[in-house]
């Protein structure tokens, strides 16, 4: 092969590998880019014929930087991530609601039975009467508040999970164009490094929002299983999942996929998974609790209060009703009059102050509550908090892990894939020098030839 032919061959590998540095250096800001590298082989000599060095340089093939171990860990380390930081935006608010001075149901019971027991100095007192209805509706308040919150986490949290369910459904549909598009293009013998990159990003994506397996066959197609197995993708064909009722109105997942349908469980990691576990093992306890203490509460005080009789000697009349299902709050505070508290055990006496009294004891009584046992109001409270408080720390100290682990991740896949500018900068160099001599090469060549032909 002629000097002007191997020249060539050399200035062309050189400018395809200025394309790919220039390609790297442009895209060192794209997410989820993964640098590019060319492989050059040298051409051997064609034949047998005596001293033929070979026929210059060939770029056989322009190759990924890619580690499938690196990147499936920050898909792993990612989907733990999303769920210790979903379940800590909800936990946070309620510990925060919860332990509050201001809407704690612990102040609200100190606050009330303080009442009570100023008023038991002077039983007759209007303005110490009067002090006690405005705690009990203070109380009341922090018990409906505290259940009005409980009721929009469990709503904003099951909108979230249908939220998620649409933005699954969409990311899994366009992976599924991935899978098509790499299949048809490698067949072609196309380059599909940066197909591939764009599809790990709609994987990462997808693992914020729940767990996945992921798998990739000889054609380039992944194949996407949920927890329990269930396929999502499986190449060019995608799952739907749908978030429906049951029959008692809890959120139920059904997958369809390729015509047959799946029931599923909703513990699929992730963001999703996230709001499911605090649905099932925190919101619905906590509510049966303060359901349960404001039930026992009303009925401790109304029953004693039916025992004593009021300031016109009339029995006693109930300060709280109780109901769940009342759209205005579970606790509300029946509309007496002040001197219709019935403090006194006996009708003829003014200012006995026996059933008041009884009335205070009941903050050091026992009452089984639902999620913490036999109790006092005060301890129950208090192990409300607690609880909330335990899991909240918990939360965040598993949040600070897994958040370390993909960071960890995230470096070790970026010290293998991504672009380094110093490394660009010198392969710049180095490939601009290889053109430039190449060129030099060929001109040389042509040199020779010219002056050949002049000889005759």
């Amino acid at each position: 092969m002629s000097i002007i032919s191997i020249g060539y061959s050399g200035a062309q590998a050189a400018r395809i590998a200025l394309n790919v540095t220039s390609l790297n250096i442009a895209n060192a800001a794209t997410p989820g880019y993964s640098r590019q590298r060319i492989e050059q082989h040298a051409l051997g000599p064609s034949g047998n014929k005596r001293l033929s060095s070979g026929n210059g340089a060939e770029v056989v093939k322009i190759r990924r930087m890619a580690d499938q171990f690196r990147t499936g860990q920050v898909w792993r380390a990612n989907t733990q991530a999303s769920y210790f930081e979903e379940g800590q935006v909800y936990l946070g608010a309620l510990e925060k609601l919860l332990g509050t001075e201001t809407s704690g149901i612990g102040d609200g019971l100190d606050n009330f039975f303080k009442s009570l027991s100023g008023a038991s100095e002077k039983p007759e007192n209007q303005a110490m009467r009067q002090d006690v209805l405005t705690e009990a509706r203070s109380l009341a308040t922090r018990f409906n508040n505290i259940q009005s919150f409980l009721q929009k986490q469990r709503t904003d949290s099951q909108q979230q999970q249908r939220n998620l369910t649409t933005s699954i459904n969409s990311v899994s549909s366009n992976i599924a164009q991935y899978n098509k598009k790499i299949k048809e293009t490698e067949a072609m013998g196309g380059d599909t490094s940066i197909l591939r990159d764009q599809r790990d990003e709609l994987v990462q994506e997808l693992t914020s929002y729940v767990d996945v397996r992921v798998q990739e066959n000889d054609k380039g197609e992944y194949t996407l299983m949920l927890p329990s197995g269930q396929p999502l993708v499986a190449g060019s064909d995608v799952g739907k999942l749908d978030l429906t009722p049951d029959a008692n109105g809890n959120p139920q997942l059904q997958l369809t996929f390729a015509g047959s349908q799946y029931q599923i469980g909703m513990e699929l990691g992730g963001q999703f998974g996230a709001l499911h576990a605090y649905q099932v093992e925190t919101l619905n306890g906590i509510e049966e609790s303060i359901t349960g203490m404001a039930d026992v509460m009303a009925k401790a005080f109304n029953d004693q209060l039916a025992k004593g009789f009021d300031l016109n000697g009339n029995a006693g009349k109930p300060l709280f009703t109780f109901d769940p299902s009342n759209p205005k709050g579970m606790l509300q505070v029946n509309d007496l009059k002040w001197d219709e508290l019935a403090f006194s055990a006996d009708p003829t006496a003014v200012g006995d102050n026996n059933n008041l009294l009884a009335l205070i004891g009941i903050k050091n009584q026992t009452f089984t509550i639902p999620g913490v046992g036999v109790s006092t109001l005060d301890n129950a409270s208090a192990s409300l908090i607690s609880t909330i408080g335990i899991k909240s720390r918990q939360n965040q100290t598993e949040m600070t892990a897994a958040g370390s682990l993909w960071q960890d991740a995230v470096t070790q896949r970026d010290n293998y894939s991504a672009v380094n500018f110093d490394e660009e900068y010198v392969n710049l160099t180095t490939y601009t020098q290889a053109y430039h001599a190449n060129l030099k090469v060929i001109a040389t060549g042509d040199q020779l030839f010219s002056d050949l032909l002049a000889l005759f």
